[in-house]
């Protein structure tokens, strides 16, 4: 089957096929932060014009750690989570229910190197249903095998409230972070 026609959105059009256009989202950035030695980043006042929010990080820790994220300052005990991992040669899975904040990234152990990651938060503006996300983060330590290797991370939550998410709190379990991190809304 000959190729006729390439476009820059990736669709095809060749024989037989007249090109039915993929459909992408479009994302905006919202805001965009460079934390330098801080704890906790806080993304408040989220206009609620998108279908989904999604949180970029490229962040360096002082401590080996883990990321978390709280929503419109909730620390009651409304976030269920469940991960997948691999750190260096060791798998694993883990997951909890009644906690104070949805963990996104479990023990990041490299000091030295970003721990890079991108969270989906799924109709955060819907009132009728509870909110969803999912993540995947993991970073490298330049170094082979073992521990300390780096790791990569799938996660997946949810808040248990109906209520609009308008703030994102974004926080590591100890030390402090340095980097980038981003919030942006897809349509």
């Amino acid at each position: 089957m000959p190729l006729l026609q390439t476009k820059a959105d990736a669709s095809a059009w060749g024989y037989g096929f007249l090109g039915a256009t993929a459909s992408t989202s479009n994302f905006y950035q919202i805001q965009q932060l460079s934390p330098s030695a801080v704890s906790t980043v806080t993304f408040s006042s989220i206009p609620s014009i998108y279908k989904s929010l999604q949180v970029r990080f490229n962040l360096v820790t002082s401590v080996s750690s883990y990321w978390q994220i709280q929503f419109n300052g909730d620390t009651a005990g409304n976030y269920p989570y469940h991960n997948l991992y691999g750190i260096g040669s060791t798998t694993g899975a883990g997951g909890a229910a009644s906690q104070t904040a949805l963990l996104i990234s479990t023990e990041h152990t490299v000091t030295t190197y970003p721990n890079v990651g991108i969270a989906d938060i799924v109709d955060y503006a819907n009132t009728n249903k509870n909110k969803t996300i999912k993540a995947i983060s993991g970073s490298n330590n330049n170094t082979a095998g073992g521990i300390g290797a780096g790791n990569i991370e799938l996660a997946s939550g949810a808040w248990l409230s109906t209520a609009a998410i308008t703030s994102l709190t974004f926080f590591v379990g100890s030390g402090t972070f340095t980097g980038t991190i981003s919030l942006y809304g897809a349509n």
